[in-house]
């Protein structure tokens, strides 16, 4: 039969600790269950687990203060990103059970004055000891977590350098024979929404849009000559700064390099899921420092001198997002814009042009290494570009789909040149790319016919335009007939941003799919027109003004488009047009196809007078019988355009009617996110930003006009 045996009790151990863990909506669930370790004075530990409400009680400890370590790394893990995170190959993470913990509970409500408050009304009612914490309060590394928060009023006071033996200790220092209500800093961060639908929908055009102007930022301050930086990037409206210390510490960026004020359709999502910069300790990150990747700059941030490249690419558990910057610098850019001799394209199959293929090869190993870290298998590509940044985006989505690892790759383009032959179009055929063109935009024209020839040679369409008066017509079917005989091709769904005015701003464009090149490429037929008819080479892109602008242009059409398809839905039940935006670009086409249909050509004799005014070049030593030959087969390639032309531009019309019924629906709007419970909640907070209500003015939103089309 066994004795019972009677414990003693220390004299010197008569004192007690109590403490809650609460959220900031001062609920202790979240941390029910969670490992602790309290050591006193004298240097003794006590283990054990919160219990289901996040308290523990402690007795028998010795008079002092202690030390409340949760500094236990986790063992268990709620989902497996966080699996992920601590053991992928490079830039491990540390994650600790309060990490976990603290990155499942939200936000909670903030008074006037920005502080939380209903924790410390917890700790009120049980007439506790009320303290804040950060997670980073309890553990020795913390290079992946943010700053500490300054704002964080009520935090542990200087107490622990009185707790005797547990000065040394991790953590915050408690009072003895007081209970303790601690509020831990939700962590938390906002990320964008994207959406991994390949289908199209507004809200990745408008965020892509926004990423495609993002990249032309410096990652941290614009240096000359570049060099990568160590953090903190804290330059308003840098990369670094807007993912790190903004989105990566739930601050909404409104500053994107000049770009803005926008505002990002955003959701609160775990620290760990956020868009991530990887962390900075050169010490931990040894192995990573001697390949390379010094700085968080180095993993994130191309800046390629060579090939006068950059990129910047970021992910989180669902995407990795990959944004190619435009032509920037103009001497550099230009000349690889009209480096457009065509080489094979090795990833794939055709031909691609030598200039972008270039800015493709820097791209390349930059993020095949960082696919090479951080890809999972399970996460979408998701690929941006502006301008010629759009160019060198396809040649990387494509290389990308082609992976033995068969990614899922979704591409955005914006005012993109065509980068591939007829054979590497057909052959990228399988690749998601939503190609967007703003209606005044002369850079998808780009390369023009002759770039990868001698400039000087008489171009199929140029001498239709000394064979014609020279007007808006002219030029479009002259045009035409010179991209119809390039042999570069364009590749993608083409979306076009049409203004309801002719000269109209980009704030107040219609975004649909005319499925006309004499509507599609209206501005790049007029602008090749012009350089033939003036025979100068390719300097004047700059024609291009704010419908080309990446910020502008793009980025000011997609976010009003975005406000006016949601309102589509919520308040005209779903027409893509509105009856007013019908009529104007009804009358658009109409003047078209008039004009087209009135075309006349000159005679020979005004064809040759006019090339003999001007002293054209091109034409000069030739004899009339070469001439008339010339002449005729202008005339001929001028009419079997405007033959081609004519039932198109009919089409069309019927088009624009058939789209004004066709619905746009709330996932056309959201793509993914339309299924979101909280959905209605972000979109009114969005809308109701002062910036926004400016926007869906401008875009000629309104609940009154609206209805009066239901």
């Amino acid at each position: 039969m066994e004795r019972a045996v009677e414990i003693l009790k220390c004299p010197l151990r008569s004192t007690w600790f109590s403490f809650r863990l609460v959220n900031e909506l001062g609920e202790g669930k979240p941390y029910a269950e969670l490992p602790y370790r309290l050591v006193d004075f004298q240097g003794q530990a006590f283990e054990g687990l919160l219990d289901s409400d996040g308290l523990a009680k402690i007795h028998n400890v010795h008079p002092g203060a202690a030390v409340l370590d949760l500094s236990q790394l986790a063992t268990t893990y709620p989902d497996p990103w966080y699996e992920e995170l601590a053991l992928r190959k490079s830039f491990k993470i540390p994650l600790t059970s309060l990490q976990i913990a603290a990155e499942q509970s939200p936000a909670g409500p903030r008074s006037p004055n920005g502080m939380t408050y209903l924790a410390e009304e917890r700790a009120a009612r049980e007439r506790a000891r009320f303290l804040r914490a950060e997670v980073s309060d309890f553990i020795e590394v913390k290079s992946h977590l943010p700053e500490r928060d300054e704002s964080w009023k009520g935090r542990p006071s200087q107490l622990k350098k009185s707790a005797g033996l547990a000065t040394d200790q991790f953590g915050i220092a408690l009072i003895c024979n007081q209970h303790h209500v601690i509020e831990i800093k939700a962590l938390r961060a906002y990320s964008p929404l994207f959406s991994r639908d390949t289908d199209f929908c507004a809200l990745n055009a408008y965020h892509l849009a926004l990423m495609s102007t993002f990249v032309y930022a410096p990652f941290h301050t614009d240096k000359k000559p570049y060099v990568s930086s160590p953090p903190p990037y804290d330059s308003l409206g840098s990369i670094g700064h807007v993912l790190q210390n903004q989105l990566g510490r739930r601050v909404k960026p409104t500053q994107f390099d000049g770009a803005g004020p926008y505002h990002l359709l955003c959701e609160e999502v775990a620290y760990s899921k956020r868009l991530e910069i990887v962390p900075y300790d050169p010490d931990r990150y040894g192995k990573e420092a001697r390949d390379e990747w010094h700085n968080p700059e180095d993993v994130h941030f191309l800046y390629s001198t060579g090939a006068n490249t950059q990129a910047f690419i970021t992910h989180n558990d669902r995407v990795v997002l990959i944004s190619v910057r435009g032509t920037q610098e103009m001497l550099a850019d230009a000349s690889r814009d009209a480096d457009a001799r065509q080489v094979p394209f090795e990833d794939g199959e055709g031909q691609a042009h030598r200039g972008f293929y270039g800015g493709f090869q820097a791209a390349k190993p930059f993020v095949e290494r960082y696919l090479d870290a951080f890809y999972t298998g399970e996460q979408t590509l998701v690929v941006c570009g502006h301008s010629l940044g759009g160019a060198v985006a396809l040649l990387l989505a494509e290389w990308l789909r082609r992976k033995p690892t068969k990614p899922k790759v979704i591409l955005y383009t914006y005012g993109a040149p065509r980068a591939g032959d007829a054979a590497f179009v057909k052959a990228a055929q399988p690749l998601t790319h939503h190609r967007i063109v703003n209606h005044n935009d002369p850079v998808p024209a780009v390369p023009l016919p002759w770039m990868d020839a001698e400039w000087k040679l008489a171009l199929p369409g140029t001498a239709l335009l000394f064979s014609s008066p020279v007007s808006g017509i002219a030029l479009l079917l002259a045009g035409l007939v010179n991209l119809q005989g390039d042999s570069y091709e364009h590749h993608g769904e083409q979306w076009h941003f049409m203004p309801r005015k002719p000269g109209g701003g980009s704030e107040a464009a219609v975004l649909w799919q005319p499925g006309c090149a004499l509507i599609d490429e209206q501005t790049c037929a007029r602008y090749v027109g012009e350089i033939g008819l003036d025979g100068d080479m390719p300097n004047r892109l700059a024609v291009a003004g704010t419908h080309h602008s990446s910020d502008s242009g793009y980025a000011r059409a997609a976010l009003t488009n975005l406000l006016r398809w949601n309102a589509s839905v919520e308040e005209r039940n779903g027409k893509l047009f509105s009856e007013a935006e019908i009529r104007d670009i009804y009358a658009q086409l109409l003047s078209t196809a008039q004009l087209l249909e009135g075309w006349q050509a000159r005679s020979f004799n005004e064809f040759r007078w006019e090339i003999r005014r001007r002293g054209e070049m091109r034409f000069y030593g030739k004899s009339d019988l070469e001439l008339r030959a010339i002449y005729a087969d202008a005339i001929e390639q001028g009419e079997r355009v405007r033959a081609e032309q004519s039932p198109a531009l009919t089409r069309t019309q019927q088009r624009l009617l058939a789209q004004a019924e066709r619905l746009v629906t709330p996932r056309s709007v959201f793509g993914e996110h339309a299924e979101r419970v909280d959905l209605a909640e972000l979109v009114a907070q969005w809308r109701a930003i002062n910036d926004n209500q400016v926007a869906e003015r401008l875009a000629a939103v309104t609940k009154e006009s609206a209805r009066a089309l239901v």
